[in-house]
């Protein structure tokens, strides 16, 4: 992004400000100055010297307006650009995250679904308990042999009471409750605890949650993004009271040697250059170390638009896909 300041060839160096003396000194140019400055008995080439100073003057004032809008409205332009690029990133990122967040939620219905279904009509086959049918019957394959078997917990049951074998009908419910806990609860809760697996941990969507939290923390609260809001706040206007109060010094400078047309002209920048201060920012070179960096306006780089529309959202778009 830009700044126009250089490019009237208004010299803006800081000098002494001497606003009272200056607005008597203006207003006297431009309504008796003409008559002040024209000798008795002049053929009016004072006055015509004058005016045509002043015509070509305003030419520099009017390019000055120009390029203040000109170049207000590339950073505008520029500033609209990086934020489409930066808040269609954060929407992709924001859709890739809730939408893991949706799917962890569907799994978890999906597979207690599953489970209660086999639960009561189906079954499953483990290692440790073998073939354990659902309540009302099922069939269940042994997925290492491929043999099938098809039963219900309920005439197991019913069965062993017959035979007198009360432990072993308890053992049957048991089995059943155990299974039917495993694959309808343990889906349920697979959003709130983390999931180890054949030694794949999946994470909760707690977990990522505040995971995400964490990133958006570490990205946003810490010392240079302090600063840098606090410049965007505050810079815009600090330039624009040092561009002014130099004006008003080239000013003074300009009537104490007795240049009235060239105050004039500087006189009509004023609005120019400080709009242009506050928008696009402000330069003033280090006399120590030369740094010319502008003081931040409210388009160009490091602005609180900036920061809103573009660094933000891109910070945001990084803290969610960490």
């Amino acid at each position: 992004m830009q700044s126009v300041l250089g490019l009237t060839g208004v010299d803006r160096a800081s000098g002494p400000s001497r606003v009272m003396p200056l607005l008597l000194a203006g207003i006297a140019l431009a309504g008796t100055g003409p008559a002040v400055v024209t000798p008795t008995g002049s053929t009016g080439a004072v006055v015509e010297h004058l005016a045509v100073r002043l015509t070509s003057g305003l030419d520099d004032v009017a390019a000055d307006y120009q390029a203040v809008y000109t170049t207000a409205t590339a950073n505008l332009q520029q500033l609209v650009s990086d934020a489409q690029a930066a808040n269609s990133a954060l929407t992709q990122e924001l859709t890739s995250t809730f939408s893991g967040y949706s799917d962890a939620i569907s799994n978890a219905l999906s597979g207690a679904e599953t489970g209660l279904q086999n639960s009561l009509n189906g079954g499953w086959y483990g290692g440790d308990d073998g073939y354990v049918f659902g309540l009302f019957g099922g069939t269940v394959t042994n997925p290492n042999t491929g043999i099938s078997e098809t039963g219900s917990t309920l005439q197991e049951i019913s069965a062993a009471l017959q035979q007198g074998d009360a432990f072993k009908a308890y053992a049957y419910f048991d089995e059943w409750s155990l299974e039917t806990l495993d694959h309808t609860i343990k889906s349920l809760l697979n959003p709130i605890f983390s999931v180890t697996s054949h030694g794949v941990t999946t994470p909760s969507v707690i977990a990522e949650q505040l995971q995400t939290f964490t990133n958006v923390y570490e990205q946003f609260f810490n010392y240079s993004n302090l600063k840098a809001l606090s410049d965007a706040l505050m810079a815009p206007q600090i330039g624009a009271s040092f561009g002014f109060t130099s004006d008003l010094g080239a000013i003074s400078t300009d009537l104490s040697s007795g240049n009235f047309d060239q105050a004039m002209i500087d006189f009509l920048k004023m609005p120019a250059d400080t709009l242009n201060d506050l928008l696009n920012g402000y330069v003033q070179v280090n006399p120590y170390n030369g740094d010319d960096t502008p003081f931040t306006g409210l388009l160009n780089d490091g602005s609180l638009l900036q920061d809103l529309l573009v660094t933000w959202p891109q910070m945001l778009a990084t803290a969610l896909a960490a």
